[in-house]
Formats: C-alpha cells, sequence, structure tokens
C-alpha cells in the first residue's frame, strides 16, 4: 500500500472517529435517542437553551428572591414612613412658629393703632380724621357679634355697647346711613334697650341738649323707632334724623330670598304674575324693600373674615375691611376702614 494512500485512509479513520465522538456528546446533552447521521442546527440550539437558559429548581430561587424582596421592601417602607413624619413634624413646628410670631405681631400693631386712632369721645376729632381723605362711603354696614358671658364686652350688653360705639362714631363722620348685621338678632330683639344704650352714648359725644336724632328701622318686622323710649317723634318735622340705623339679622339673608322666590312662584301659579314680569330689576327692588340698600363698604371686627350668613345680594359691589387677629370693636378698625374705602378704586360694568 502506498503511503498516500495509506494517510488517506488514516484521515478518513480520524474523520470518522471524530464524528462519533460528536454524536456521543450530543445525545448525552440533548438526553435523546441517538440519531444515525450528523445532528441538526435545531438539535443543537435547544441543547444549549436547555442548559445554559433553564436555571436548575427555578421554584426554590423565585421564592428566594421573593423573600429577599419582601424584607427590603418593608424596611424601605418603614424608612420613608419615618422620614416624611419627620418631615411633617419640622414643617409642622416651623409654620407654628411662623403663626405666634405674626399673631403676636398683629396684636401689637392693633395695640398701637388704638393708642394712635383715640377719639376720646370727641367729634371733632373724627371729623378731622376724616376730613383727610377723599371720599366717604354712603351707606356703611358692620358685623358685630355676641361674645361669651365670662368674656370682656361679652353677653348681649356687649353686643349693645358695641352697636351704639359704631353708631356714634358713624354720625361724627358725617355718614347717614348704617347697617348692623348680628346673626342671631340680638339687637332686633332687644330694640329698646338698643335705643337707651344710643342715646346713652350719644350724650358722651355731644351736649345732652343737642343730641342727634336718630331712626331705628327692623326690616323684617317692617318697623320704624324714632330716638330714645319716651322722645318719639311726633310730626314729620321732627322726624327729620342725621342717621338711619338698619337692624339685620340671618334672617334677612337667604331666608328672605328664598322667601321671595316662593311668592313670585305662587304668583305665577295663580296667574297673577307672568313669568316674563320676572326679572333682574324687579329682583332687585323687591329685596331693596325687604332689606334695604347695598351698602358701599362692609366692617367686621373678628381675628378673620367671616360673613355669618350676611345678605348675599347687597354685597355685590361692597368693599370689605377687617384687621386678622382683631377681636374687638375698636375706632381704630373703623378708621382705618374708611381710609382703604377712601383709596380703592371701583369699577362698574356697564
Amino acid at each position: 500500500m502506498s503511503k498516500i494512500k495509506e494517510r488517506v485512509l488514516r484521515a478518513q479513520d480520524d474523520e470518522c472517529k471524530t464524528s462519533h465522538r460528536d454524536k456521543q456528546r450530543v445525545s448525552v446533552v440533548t438526553n435523546a435517542t441517538r440519531k444515525s447521521g450528523k445532528p441538526g442546527v435545531t438539535d443543537v440550539k435547544g441543547a444549549v437553551g436547555s442548559v445554559l437558559l433553564t436555571p436548575p429548581d427555578s421554584e426554590a430561587v423565585r421564592r428566594k428572591l421573593e423573600s429577599q424582596k419582601g424584607v427590603l421592601g418593608k424596611s424601605s417602607g418603614k424608612i420613608e414612613f419615618i422620614f416624611y413624619k419627620i418631615l411633617l413634624c419640622v414643617l409642622y413646628m416651623l409654620y407654628a412658629c411662623a403663626r405666634y410670631t405674626q399673631y403676636h405681631y398683629n396684636r401689637a400693631k392693633i395695640l398701637i393703632l388704638n393708642l394712635a386712632y383715640s377719639p376720646s369721645n370727641t367729634p371733632q376729632l373724627i371729623r378731622q380724621d376724616v376730613l383727610k381723605l377723599q371720599k366717604l362711603p354712603k351707606r356703611l354696614a358692620a358685623i358685630v357679634e355676641k361674645k361669651r358671658e365670662g368674656d370682656v364686652g361679652g353677653g348681649v350688653s356687649g353686643v349693645l355697647n358695641d352697636g351704639s360705639d359704631l353708631v356714634a362714631w358713624t354720625i361724627s363722620a358725617g355718614i347717614k346711613h348704617l347697617a348692623l348685621y348680628d346673626f342671631d338678632g340680638h339687637l332686633k330683639r332687644n330694640v329698646d334697650e338698643f335705643r337707651k344704650s344710643v342715646f346713652h352714648k350719644l350724650t358722651k359725644y355731644y351736649d345732652p341738649s343737642n343730641v342727634p336724632k336718630f331712626a331705628i328701622r327692623i326690616p323684617q318686622w317692617n318697623k320704624v323707632y324714632f330716638n330714645a323710649p319716651g322722645q318719639e317723634a311726633d310730626d314729620t318735622t321732627s322726624k327729620k334724623v342725621a342717621i338711619e340705623i338698619s337692624l339685620l339679622s340671618n334672617r334677612d339673608g337667604r331666608e328672605t330670598i328664598i322667601e321671595l322666590t316662593r311668592t313670585m312662584a305662587d304668583l305665577c301659579a295663580q296667574n297673577e304674575m307672568q313669568l316674563s314680569d320676572i326679572t333682574m330689576k324687579l329682583i332687585d327692588s323687591e329685596l331693596t324693600q325687604l332689606v334695604g340698600h347695598e351698602p358701599d363698604l362692609l366692617l367686621y371686627f373678628g381675628p378673620n373674615l367671616d360673613l355669618q350668613g350676611f345678605p348675599p345680594w347687597h354685597i355685590r359691589l361692597t368693599e370689605f375691611y377687617w384687621e386678622q387677629d382683631n377681636d374687638q370693636v375698636t375706632y381704630s378698625v373703623f378708621i382705618r376702614g374708611l381710609k382703604k374705602y377712601a383709596a380703592c378704586k371701583i369699577n362698574v360694568g356697564k
């Protein structure tokens, strides 16, 4: 046998042995029955995927990962809760300190203003303060409220005293219309005591023989009282008054609007009024007769603005004034409210 042939046969024998080993290796990996011939590409990919991509005992690994994740999630959740709780406490403490500082600053400012603006029961001083203003409201309204019996100026007597102070300041300022609103209607129910209180207060500001005449109007009852009890006017000439005071309560607000709506609905149902007759002008006219005219300025003597059910129809163009953290009816709030109204600009649409 020649050397060439011998080398060829040897090479074929080596190739055959190599192919036989490859077949055995693939069969072991795939755990399948050995086939005759060369393995395909799909068989090789399946074998590699089964070995490399499929983890051994995947359920156990999944449970272990979930347990680790649960522990980390709980710990991170607690840390986050503690962080936000501390942050909330810090913000609350900062707000409390800022509000505490603001409250004492406002109280000190109000105290200084009360010392600076003191009428001393003198109409001339009030007139001097008012003459500096460019304009005055033609109609003034104020909200007074009853304080607790144990507080200074509390009870019904406190409401009557606050109302009489406002009447004296308003007359001295030259304003001819004043509306006093208290939610529970203490001024209405004690109208005779209020008339006496107003008269007594005016005697401190004016000469007892020259006390300005006043009229107290209660729209809900459709009644008008002149001066103090026992000093009522008898003729038309003596009915000329320096100020007209309207006493309002929560009954003059939404309840009046509801009652007016119900009345107009009944008239339409009885064919005594047509739907076309109900206009904005008619409603405004009826509410003006039932409650009164809209004030130009509304004063509130509480720490935060609270209208307390003031007639909503009558404050469409009204200016509001109040002093934050104030809880007393004082002349300083009264005159500062007039100053704000004098400086404001009111634009009325066509």
